[in-house]
């Protein structure tokens, strides 16, 4: 009788076991869907810096020239809407998927004709 006890409860255990490791894949599923937010939040910073740093950079090199000649803030504001732009170009070539490839031109120009 002992054994038909013992039998019954390795069952139970066996079935509790079961159950707890589907409960934990189905939590396991779950959390890779989190995953396709930050993608987003990645790509949300990325153009967020490429715009951040054109602007930066154009206007501390501008200022950095009109304390070299002794001017008015002129290369300043000329760099900074160079920078403003570098950047806007980079964020485009980012979202359309052409980054730095060599055969832009080329493909600009045939589709031009």
């Amino acid at each position: 009788m002992t054994d038909k006890n013992e039998l019954d409860n390795f069952e139970l255990l066996s079935e509790r076991i079961a159950n707890f490791e589907a409960s934990v894949t189905n939590k396991k599923g779950k959390r890779n869907t989190v995953k396709l937010p930050l993608a987003g939040f990645a790509l949300a910073g990325r153009i967020a810096i490429e715009l951040l740093v054109g602007i930066v950079v154009g206007t501390f090199l501008g200022w950095l020239i009109d304390r070299w000649l002794e001017t008015t803030p002129l290369f300043m504001l000329v760099l900074f809407f160079l920078g403003a732009a570098a950047g806007l170009m980079n964020v485009w070539r980012l979202l359309t998927g052409r980054g730095m490839s060599a055969g832009f031109f080329k493909e600009y120009k045939a589709k031009k004709k």
